[in-house]
């Protein structure tokens, strides 16, 4: 059965219809990507995994060759070596080489794990289809820093939450007014890799990318700069909330649809 479902996915990534692939995974499907690029994350639900496929195939510029090496089965999951092929960016063709992981239940894909077998090298490829970056700069003041001099975690996540919403400004409009008074973003994961000090008087540029925006969430990619050298890099995932119950709820529909044409 899985050996089917990754034919027909060969067949979706070489520019074929998703809905052989739709057939065959469960309601509740989670597709796992490591890593920071634009297709990072946990994909959840069947048409959050058919919207990754499509948008792999898409970054990939409509088309992307996978050629399978061996396999390895038992009755819970098939392990499957294979290599993607693809002119990422625009570029010249690019090849990854990767491990996939994927668990059945009740005769459907529940689970898929996708493990590139070298990492650093599958970021880099994927990276340069980031798109529609937004530039924010602002020069770090004395108050903002610690004691040290430098500027810490907590205020650099403040500097890219400011970074956000100029962006989505900039984009679509004040988020404060679409988003109205019964709904708030939230922030639920965050992840930040330091790379060098901030210091104070620096002018830190903060590159923004939306790299994913679903029904109740947006996922943001930061890269921060000091005098063109790479400071810091980060992902943080936002939650749309319903102020009165404190649980998701869906983004307004104008979001989604601003979100969806960037």
């Amino acid at each position: 059965m899985v050996e089917e479902f990754l034919s027909r996915q060969r067949a979706m990534y070489a520019g074929g219809s998703t809905e052989a692939v739709a057939q065959m995974l469960a309601d509740c499907v989670v597709w796992h990507v490591p890593g920071t690029s634009p297709i990072a994350g946990d994909h959840v639900g069947r048409e959050e995994v058919l919207a990754y496929f499509r948008a792999r195939r898409e970054l990939a510029g409509g088309e992307m060759r996978v050629v399978k090496h061996a396999t390895a089965a038992h009755d819970e999951a098939l392990v499957q070596l294979a290599d993607g092929t693809a002119a990422l960016g625009g570029g010249e063709p690019v090849t990854w080489r990767t491990a996939g992981v994927y668990r059945v239940e009740a005769g459907k894909i529940a689970e898929a794990w996708l493990i590139p077998l070298e990492l650093a090298e599958f970021e880099r490829a994927w990276r340069q289809t980031r798109r529609d970056v937004f530039s924010y700069v602002q020069r770090v003041r004395p108050k903002e820093c610690s004691p040290t001099g430098f500027l810490g975690h907590p205020r650099l996540l403040e500097f890219f939450e400011a970074a956000f919403i100029e962006c989505w400004r900039a984009r679509y409009g004040a988020l404060h007014e679409m988003l109205g008074t019964h709904r708030q973003l939230v922030v639920t994961d965050v992840n930040v890799h330091h790379l060098d000090g901030v210091a104070t008087d620096d002018e830190l540029r903060i590159d923004v990318a939306l790299d994913r925006l679903d029904e109740v969430s947006v996922r943001v990619h930061y890269d921060a700069l000091v005098r063109g050298m790479p400071v810091a890099e980060g992902t943080v995932r936002y939650v749309c909330l319903d102020t009165s119950t404190g649980r998701p709820t869906a983004l307004p529909t104008s979001a989604r649809r601003a979100g969806n044409r960037r």
